[in-house]
């Protein structure tokens, strides 16, 4: 029993630094672009509801420019996407 009960405990050991492993790099790749938009923490509280603003601007900013591109893209990559799916659906065997 001892075994299995330690094997569990580095099971655990080992997701809790998995995570804190990735919420480092999730950290750093986030405080890398609040830097690279001069965003500092005491920016963001002394004006959170102007930061909110912002970047709701930004993201429907972005939406505004994704949206017809990818309505365009799938214009060309749905219809093939579908006629893939029905030839590997009429060329599977059935059992």
């Amino acid at each position: 029993m001892g075994e299995v009960t330690k094997y569990k405990d580095d099971t655990k050991a080992q997701a809790i630094g998995k995570t804190i492993f990735k919420l480092a790099v999730v950290s750093l790749f986030v405080g890398l672009a609040m830097s690279w938009f001069d965003i500092t923490p005491q920016s963001i509280i002394e004006n959170f509801g102007e930061s909110v603003a912002k970047a709701y601007a930004m993201l429907t900013g972005w939406l505004r420019w994704m949206v017809p591109y990818i309505l365009l893209g799938a214009t060309i990559v749905v219809p093939i996407w579908a006629i893939l799916a029905i030839l590997r659906l009429g060329g599977r065997k059935k059992d």
